[in-house]
């Protein structure tokens, strides 16, 4: 039961990193939230890539600037 409650924990920390990078208003933030991604900390708190996490929020990223243009 609380082995599941840190887990809860850990994966909103994952979404809400993601949320926080999509939003960012500035390169240096996205810098700050890339460096999570590819921590170990981030490591710690879920099996899931951190590399293909950020490079997918970045194509997302990207695709939407283009089409703002």
């Amino acid at each position: 039961m609380f082995e599941e409650n840190y887990v809860l924990l850990a994966d909103a920390v994952i979404v809400q990193a993601a949320k926080d990078y999509r939003r960012a208003s500035t390169p240096q933030i996205r810098e700050v939230l890339k460096n999570f991604f590819l921590s170990e900390w981030f490591c710690a708190l879920t099996d899931m890539d951190g590399k293909k996490l950020y490079n997918r929020l970045e194509r997302e990223r990207r695709t939407k600037r283009r089409r703002k243009l």
